[in-house]
């Protein structure tokens, strides 16, 4: 999870152009109303800011769906905006779950309810492979909760959960705690994100293997720790400090950072500093 920069360009123009494009006969010319709509489209999508709750399918043709899926699968050169966007953050955090590596793209609303959206940049985010599990549940009508936009929802820039566990016991239990209260009006989108993003991925896996790998080997997780073990308040202190510079560099929900974050609560970092 991470707040990233909205693309600069809708990419709407460039996909007019490629909608009246007679060569591309996988397209042409089923998408030339659509193409008109594009700039519209993505200034009501902008001033949404991507919300499921106020923004509707538009009902597009079985055709005009087929049309838009092709295109976007096979973009034209002036569409290269959808390779560049896909690559972006390789090798960097994933906006959407916090994991490692986002190399593909997703489609936050998703490109099967809401093809009009599906080459419009704003709603693709660079993802990992968590974006081929959330499925189609993007919101929940009821309550209105939704899944959060990296590019829209400034709360993914603050540190949001970190994990709750018994440090001796033999496996632990990690369970998610969340960092803002209930009353915050973030607070239903966070944990509905949560339920329907995170707990789908590997992330309570990847903790405990992180938090076995600490015990086996503390040296591979905590750099330098033996220069801050005079006493248990200095070691608390760098593992904060850690956690704190994990945060700068990657993000505030990173996998890594939340890991550090949950290992800092006073009580676990003073059981590190009995036991590792």
């Amino acid at each position: 999870m991470k707040k990233i920069e909205k693309p600069l360009d809708s990419g709407s123009t460039s996909f007019n152009s490629a909608t009246k494009d007679k060569r591309l006969r996988g397209t042409y010319p089923n998408l030339l109303k659509l193409g008109l709509r594009a700039s519209r489209l993505a200034r009501y999508y902008d001033d949404s800011r991507g919300d499921p709750n106020i923004i509707r399918s538009a009902g597009l043709s079985d055709r005009e769906k087929r049309a838009i899926l092709y295109i976007y699968d096979n973009p034209p050169a002036s569409m290269s905006y959808i390779g560049d966007l896909r690559l972006s953050l390789a090798g960097e955090t994933c906006p959407m779950c916090g994991g490692q590596n986002p190399g593909e793209l997703d489609h936050y609303l998703t490109k099967q309810r809401y093809p009009e959206y599906a080459c419009l940049s704003y709603n693709l985010v660079p993802a990992c492979s968590c974006n081929r599990l959330r499925g189609e549940k993007l919101f929940d009508p009821i309550t209105q909760a939704r899944v959060l936009h990296p590019y829209y929802d400034e709360c993914l820039g603050r540190p949001l959960i970190d994990l709750r566990f018994d440090p001796s016991a033999t496996p632990p239990v990690f369970k998610i705690h969340y960092m803002i209260g209930e009353a915050d009006p973030d607070f239903g989108n966070v944990k509905f994100h949560v339920d329907n993003i995170i707990r789908k991925t590997n992330f309570l896996t990847h903790i405990s293997k992180r938090w076995g790998k600490l015990k086996a080997q503390p040296d591979a997780i905590l750099p330098k720790h033996r220069d801050y073990r005079d006493n248990k308040n200095q070691f608390h202190e760098y593992l904060a400090e850690l956690s704190e510079g994990k945060s700068v560099d990657e993000g505030a929900n990173a996998w890594s950072t939340i890991f550090l974050r949950s290992i800092s609560n006073r009580i676990i970092s003073d059981w590190i500093f009995d036991n590792c």
